[in-house]
């Protein structure tokens, strides 16, 4: 759906023969963008070359739910003695957003960003007002004050969204809802007009110490930045260090401004339900409701790279958005996509800059890469240049072998142990929506809980 009816630039023609550049980046997305951007603002005359095995955009950046945080997955990993993370990487998020749309602003990059944050409820099982409570609790417990999360109580949640349940709501301003197509292909075009030279279905085959062995030419760079996340497939240092996990999309046709009076998202705030299955929805600009969540993990640990989805999985997505607005009964439903996202071993993102090697790194977003690629694509630039920033000493920050970044265990244990997640997962739904939280949910729910990782 972002797709329909965007203008493209021509495609870039693959790299034919061998180059040299200051700098090389592996991978056409946010990541590799915004490197390849903040690069050239610390450094104009800087030589950069950017590689993309399809075409920019193809992987998670061309499809994800366009979601812009100011927030990491996995932040526990980076808490101080105290058990808080560092003010100074609380500002770094919290300032995240704001940050974000000033150079979208700034760089004329029309992906329909709006500043209307989130809102997490308990949208559909008294059991969630837990979670949500939770959730909150543990923001509170990294630091971050009620400026920055908040409960709201469900008359305040009703009066946002109008859910099936409402049962209260964790909200932040620190989310903005934007387009993902147009953001990965509005950033590409301000790169190429700064001079970096970008070359599209160009696969890098081999990657290792001031080059890289690509189709039919290798690049010869000083720095390298290895920039490719949940598509990190075999000849690549990350392969088996971040393992391919679906997720994906359904989206309603455009609704009428009667039908956004009956669900809300007045503010075009982003919306996620306070279930296992890490669902997330937006009010898009052409007014339509986008669903999505987590999926499934393909056998052998195979990124997606089709667009569509399987039929029983929109369904499964559907019923989701009916089971939260069940005045969308009726409503037709126009697309159905999905995509991988980068779980690393650790259950944390990493930015990587191997002095020694001259490779660097970024990513391990577990799907909150749209906002942390812009923090960490300018960090990885300063870091790459030299520059002493409180960026470049944040805790997720190392310097050290991409090679120690933990792989995940041979298949199919990967495959095996997310399907009995998933399977627990939907028990536990399946027991709640029929019988509420009673004792078998509660016992189900107790094994979710060993069972997730977060």
């Amino acid at each position: 759906m972002w797709w329909d009816g965007l203008d493209r630039d021509a495609v870039e023609p693959p790299l034919e023969t061998d180059t040299i550049a200051d700098i090389a980046i592996v991978g056409g997305g946010y990541t590799g963008l915004w490197t390849a951007y903040f690069l050239k603002q610390i450094q104009p005359d800087v030589d950069v070359v950017l590689v993309e095995a399809k075409q920019i955009g193809h992987g998670a950046s061309g499809r994800n739910g366009g979601w812009l945080m100011g927030a990491l997955e996995g932040c526990h990993a980076f808490v101080d003695d105290s058990g808080t993370l560092p003010v100074i990487a609380r500002q770094q998020l919290t300032h995240l957003v704001s940050r974000a749309g000033e150079i979208l602003a700034k760089e004329s990059i029309d992906c329909d960003f709006h500043h209307g944050g989130c809102v997490m409820a308990a949208a559909r099982h008294d059991a969630q007002v837990a979670r949500a409570q939770k959730i909150l609790a543990s923001f509170h417990g990294l630091g971050f004050g009620e400026d920055d999360y908040r409960w709201l109580t469900p008359i305040e949640l009703s009066n946002r969204i109008q859910v099936a349940n409402p049962g209260g709501a964790v909200f932040t301003p620190h989310v903005a809802r934007i387009q993902p197509a147009k953001l990965v292909t509005g950033l590409a075009g301000v790169v190429k007009s700064l001079g970096v030279r970008v070359f599209e279905h160009t696969r890098a085959h081999g990657i290792q110490s001031g080059l890289i062995h690509c189709d039919r030419g290798n690049v010869q760079a000083g720095q390298i930045v290895v920039a490719t996340e949940g598509y990190s497939e075999a000849g690549n240092p990350l392969h088996r260090r971040l393992i391919p996990v679906q997720t994906g999309m359904v989206s309603t046709e455009p609704l009428s401004d009667a039908q956004w009076s009956g669900l809300g998202f007045a503010n075009n705030e982003t919306f996620a339900d306070c279930t296992r299955a890490a669902t997330y929805l937006q009010r898009t600009a052409d007014n339509r409701l986008v669903i999505g969540a987590r999926g499934h993990y393909q056998p052998g640990g195979l990124p997606q790279h089709g667009l569509g989805d399987t039929r029983t999985t929109g369904q499964q997505r559907e019923r989701i958005a009916l089971s939260l607005f069940p005045q969308l009964a009726g409503v037709r439903f126009t697309h159905n996509w999905g995509g991988s996202v980068g779980v690393p071993r650790g259950w944390h993102p990493h930015v990587i800059h191997d002095t020694y090697s001259g490779i660097a790194t970024a990513g391990g977003y577990m799907g909150q890469g749209v906002g942390a690629s812009f923090l960490f694509g300018q960090t990885l630039a300063e870091l790459l240049t030299g520059e002493d920033t409180d960026r470049a000493r944040m805790p997720w920050v190392t310097r050290r072998s991409l090679e120690e970044l933990k792989r995940w265990e041979p298949e199919p244990v990967p495959q095996l142990g997310l399907k009995a997640t998933m399977m627990a997962f939907t028990a536990e739904e399946w027991l709640l929506d029929r019988y509420g939280g009673g004792v078998p949910a509660k016992a189900v729910g107790w094994l979710c809980e060993q069972l997730d990782p977060h």
